[in-house]
Parts: structure tokens; C-alpha cells; sequence
């Protein structure tokens, strides 16, 4: 990255053109990395609208508190609550029932983020959700029913960067807004 970029050269630089860049991997090897980059960039983009940063302003609370480490479960609750918040917040925006947020957030982002590849989930209901990711699929979640126990989340991984990125690019000043996980300057 040249010296002095903005943070839109940053952004374009470290994620869309890399994504792009994936598009070129042979039958679609390269869904997985736009997907777990368009994840962290949905989740960053929610948390700066919200603002939740990871529990930010609960953790400030905490540290003033004077509790020890030894008493993070003071603190999880109001986390939580700041969770919630962002995931109602693209929920919301994305025209996705809350329910389904959740249930999507669980088997892709906390799936891909954490062992690199969609998990399979199953609610308190006894229904098990799988994945399924190709070009021509929806844009967002698209739950397929099997049957009454199992549904299968269907999705294009081109299509849900391209939406994330156009948040981007229709509110560039977000980028601004991010502070506790800021760009920062990397020289080769």
C-alpha cells in the first residue's frame, strides 16, 4: 500500500480488489476467502452503524469499575446486548427476518471466521441448517426447506460482497467512523 493512502485506497487495496482478484481461482476455489472477507466487512460495517465494537462502550464501563479480570462475566451481559444490536441492525437493513439473521450469522460467519468453512447448525427446534455457496444463487439467505428437520442456506458469495461493498462505497465516511479496529499503515 503507498505511503499516505486514504482509507478508501485502503479498503479498495486489502479487501474489494483481492475479492475481485478470488473470481479468478478455477471452479470457484476462492468462494470461501470472499465470503469470510465479506463476513468481517458486513460485521464491521453493522458494528460501526450500531456503534458496537465489540463491546466497546461495556468494556469501558468495566475497566471503570475496578472489577478484575477474573470477573469477565460482569460485563458479557451488556455485550451481548451490543451483539444483538448490530446483528438487528443488518438484519433489519438487509431485509432478513431477524430469526434468520441469526441462524445464517451462526452457520456462516461463526462457521467460516472460526474453522474456515460453514458449520452446520442446529436450533433448539431439532431443525439442522446446512450450506450450500455458488454463483447464481441469492444474493442474501435463501432458505430451502428439505423437510421438517432439516433447510439448507443457500447463497451466492459474489453477490453478497458485491451488496456489502456497495455499503461501503454509498457511505465511504464509515471507514472513518471504525476506530476501534482502524486501518492502519502496512509498507512493504
Amino acid at each position: 500500500m503507498k505511503p499516505n493512502a486514504t482509507l478508501w485506497d485502503r479498503f479498495e487495496g486489502w479487501f474489494w480488489k483481492p475479492i475481485e482478484k478470488l473470481k479468478e481461482c478455477p471452479e470457484g476455489d476462492g468462494a470461501f476467502m470472499a465470503m469470510s472477507a465479506s463476513l468481517a466487512l458486513c460485521e464491521r460495517y453493522y458494528r460501526t452503524v450500531t456503534p458496537t465494537h465489540a463491546g466497546q462502550k461495556d468494556l469501558l464501563s468495566y475497566k471503570r469499575s475496578g472489577l478484575k479480570n477474573t470477573d469477565d462475566e460482569v460485563w458479557k451481559p451488556e455485550r451481548q446486548r451490543d451483539d444483538i444490536s448490530f446483528r438487528r441492525a443488518a438484519a433489519k437493513d438487509l431485509g432478513i427476518e431477524y430469526w434468520k439473521f441469526e441462524v445464517f450469522w451462526q452457520v456462516f460467519r461463526h462457521g467460516i471466521q472460526h474453522q474456515g468453512m460453514p458449520k452446520r447448525y442446529e436450533d433448539r427446534n431439532k431443525v439442522t441448517y446446512r450450506w450450500q455457496i455458488a454463483a447464481g444463487f441469492p444474493s442474501l439467505p435463501d432458505f430451502h426447506v428439505v423437510n421438517l428437520h432439516l433447510q439448507v442456506i443457500r447463497i451466492d458469495p459474489w453477490a453478497f460482497a458485491e451488496i456489502i461493498c456497495k455499503k461501503y462505497r454509498a457511505n465511504p465516511a464509515i471507514l472513518h467512523n471504525a476506530t476501534v479496529h482502524a486501518f492502519g499503515e502496512v509498507s512493504s
